[in-house]
């Protein structure tokens, strides 16, 4: 949090405060005046210049709540952005597109929930210490704890309530999770399962949800119904006691002020615990991106220099496997600037595999990779990707919708500067897209992508293959590339590649 949103959450407290105050002191007033017998006009005009006073702190509390919440949302959204792009892309792939989408709906209930809850628990606070004064200054300290008990009782409530909470999201989540695939996956469906397997399960998780829902419900009602009536008959409870005890007039009036306090207090405070309870269980689906936002600041903010000596890239019994099935096991691997390095293998060997270790795309789960001698630890992914740049196999090269200028320097830096653009067009003309760009009425500002000019395969690979080059990288890795070119481009593509680049690792399917 930075110093700037503590500062006006502190400002918003106290603002608050200062209103609730004038507000409180101005009803002792008056009701002090009513039970002495002492009304008149300067009792009523004190009462009304409190109440007076207390309209510039309720505007200063209502600006510094609006700042806050703008602050805030502007900072969890940043947050969340960057761990969505510190995502590592086997992170990504174990997602379904039903989970993905959930965390986006989650992300805003975060927001919306937890600067909200958060305003309202702390005006609860406020509200809960001064009703607390007020029973400890009329009929004593026993309905000041009692208020302090009846407030560990609600929060024990709140709990339950968050614990019923989360089930059910994890339950919703799980049924957009699945209704999301099959739509996805409807013709993949109706060709290859059977159809009494269609709705295999459906009931079960439904009744299931349904089941967890009034579970949840429940608890709400009873947080919500039971927290601030049962503390006002509880109150009034106590006045009646206090009373028989033989306490003054005024020491009951300002027990029932408290208590009428109090029992606002608690209505404030349910509400703020009910959506810090929906913040929470939120929380757990988005925090994955929370965590992956922290990994940028472990990641050095320069590279560390080059070994001496140290070949450009090493690979020593790299291990990579999922749960039950092993990929690639003692790998070894060792490249110098300036070699070509040729990885050939049958369809399925693993030579895909071993690219996207190398790019840093997947982290191994054994042995060790470096770049200069130094781990991708010591290097950080951000500058170990960069300076690795691999080209995929024509099926993942992915165009961004955007003009055609970004598709190609989304590696080198944006927004482009002149020599940035010219070196693009430089590269376009080696690589053989001098025509495309001329024949676009934007040149290198068209747009491109699914609404954008229509590219086909091979434009989209020479594309994507450009982008790498003109991230001037210290490895190129080829997985592939050149399979949907025709052999005349094909020449041309590999001549710009061992022109502009000086050490090419190319994988061949055998």
């Amino acid at each position: 949090m930075s110093p700037r949103l503590i500062g006006r959450l502190a400002a918003f407290v106290c603002a608050h405060t200062a209103a609730y105050v004038l507000f409180v002191v101005s009803w002792i007033v008056l009701g002090h005046a009513a039970f002495t017998g002492t009304v008149g006009t300067g009792e009523l005009l004190g009462w009304a210049g409190l109440l007076a006073a207390a309209v510039p702190f309720h505007l200063m509390a209502t600006r510094f709540q609006a700042s806050v919440a703008i602050e805030g949302g502007r900072a969890l959204r940043r947050r969340l952005l960057g761990g969505a792009l510190e995502l590592e892309p086997e992170e990504v792939r174990g997602e379904g597109v039903g989970r993905l989408l959930g965390r986006v709906l989650e992300a805003e209930a975060v927001e919306d929930l937890a600067l909200g809850g958060g305003m309202l628990g702390l005006v609860a606070v406020v509200e809960l210490a001064l009703a607390g004064a007020a029973l400890a200054a009329g009929p004593g300290p026993v309905p000041a704890f009692a208020l302090a008990a009846w407030v560990c009782g609600t929060l024990a409530l709140a709990w339950r309530y968050l614990l019923a909470r989360r089930n059910w999201a994890r339950a919703r989540l799980a049924l957009t999770d699945d209704v999301v695939e099959k739509m996805l996956g409807h013709r993949t469906r109706l060709a290859q399962q059977p159809p009494d397997g269609w709705h295999a399960g459906e009931t079960e998780a439904l009744h299931r949800y349904e089941t967890l829902g009034r579970a949840m419900d429940r608890r709400l009602a009873v947080l919500v119904a039971m927290s601030p009536r049962g503390w006002l008959a509880t109150g009034a409870l106590g006045l009646w006691l206090s009373a028989t005890g033989g306490a003054t007039p005024a020491a009951l009036a300002a027990g029932a002020g408290g208590v009428l306090l109090a029992t606002g207090a608690l209505r404030t405070l349910v509400t703020g615990l009910a959506q810090l309870a929906d913040a929470s269980a939120a929380w757990h689906s988005v925090r994955p991106l929370v965590r992956a936002a922290a990994r940028r600041g472990d990641e050095p903010v320069t590279p560390p220099d080059p070994v001496d000596g140290a070949p450009l890239l090493t690979a020593d019994g790299v291990e990579f496997g999922y749960p039950g099935r092993n990929v690639l096991a003692g790998a070894a691997l060792r490249i110098t600037a300036g070699e070509r390095v040729l990885m050939d293998g049958r369809s399925g060997s693993g030579k895909s595999t071993v690219v996207s270790l190398l790019a840093g795309l997947r982290a191994p789960t054994g042995g060790v990779l470096r770049l200069h001698g130094r781990t991708r630890a010591e290097t950080g992914s951000t500058h170990w990707r960069r300076r690795i740049v691999a080209v995929p196999q024509f099926h993942e090269n992915h165009i961004v919708q955007g003009p055609l200028a970004f598709n190609l320097l989304m590696g080198r830096g944006w927004p482009a500067t002149q020599a940035d653009l010219d070196a693009a067009a430089e590269v376009c003309r080696r690589l053989g897209l001098g025509q495309l760009v001329e024949r676009m009425p934007s040149g290198l500002g068209q747009l491109v992508g699914e609404t954008g000019w229509q590219l086909s395969h091979g434009e989209r690979s020479l594309v994507c293959l450009a982008r790498a080059l003109l991230q001037r990288p210290d490895l190129m890795i080829l997985d592939e590339t050149f399979a949907p070119l025709d052999p005349a481009t094909r020449c041309r593509a590999r001549d710009a590649v061992t022109d502009l680049t000086p050490t090419i690792l190319v994988t061949h399917h055998r």
